[in-house]
């Protein structure tokens, strides 16, 4: 752990990063690690004919994506990850972490895996594949609990 000298993690309200972000601060702690809690707020996908509109709901998924980075840092600095630093961005989720990863240059970026269908992952991508296949940094992707193995109902014959 001691070749890390900075960690990100990527929150958007989901329970993948919420596991993302309790494994950052277990990394965060383990290298005395400085943390930045990045949000993305995504483009929104509302069309109309007043850009009124648009702009008001953007302007909503921004601060409900600065309230969750901020509850999402004081749950690491609660931890006791020090310092622990925030940034939230707006526009195409993988080209922003791109960005970020470019400009900020953490060692490590933490981030959940959604567990898309394969049909939904042809159709849609996948942040996490996009961002892994083009980041300038190590990544680690949190995946899901995998379900315990189902045991077979009914009687075991005999032989």
């Amino acid at each position: 752990m001691a070749g890390l000298r900075s960690i990100a993690v990527a929150v958007d309200g989901s329970a993948s990063a919420e596991r993302a972000l309790a494994s950052a601060i277990d990394l965060a702690k383990l290298a005395s690690a400085p943390l930045c809690v990045v949000g993305i707020v995504p483009a929104p996908l509302v069309y109309s004919d007043e850009g009124g509109i648009i702009l008001e709901v953007l302007a909503e998924n921004r601060r409900a994506f600065e309230a969750l980075v901020n509850r999402s840092a004081e749950s690491a600095r609660t931890a006791g990850v020090r310092p622990v630093t925030t940034e939230v961005r707006e526009g195409a989720i993988i080209d922003q972490l791109l960005g970020f990863l470019d400009e900020k240059k953490p060692d490590l970026l933490v981030m959940g895996a959604r567990g898309l269908s394969t049909t939904a992952r042809l159709l849609l991508g996948s942040v996490s594949d996009g961002v892994l296949h083009h980041a300038n940094c190590s990544i680690l992707i949190v995946r899901p609990p995998t379900a315990p193995p189902r045991v077979a109902k009914g009687r075991a014959r005999r032989t």
